[in-house]
């Protein structure tokens, strides 16, 4: 397994886009709750643009736990 070395922005962005996508997927857990609404919470809450950048979010977090798997 290669190492990696990542500068503190780096993990500092892993960091936020792991929380991100956590706190998504404990919102998302009520199936009653829109997905939609839920995404725009996050875009406010960490102040991003879109809320597709959501959807890469989490895109990105799980292939990365699923390598580390």
């Amino acid at each position: 397994m290669e190492t990696l070395f990542k500068t503190p922005y780096q993990r500092e962005k892993e960091a936020k886009e792991l929380a991100i996508y956590t706190e998504y997927q404990e919102l998302a857990a009520d199936r009653n709750k829109s997905k939609v609404v839920i995404a725009q919470f996050l875009c406010e809450k960490y102040h991003l643009a879109t809320i597709s950048t959501i959807y890469a979010i989490r895109k990105r977090v799980e292939k990365r736990l699923n390598v580390q798997k």
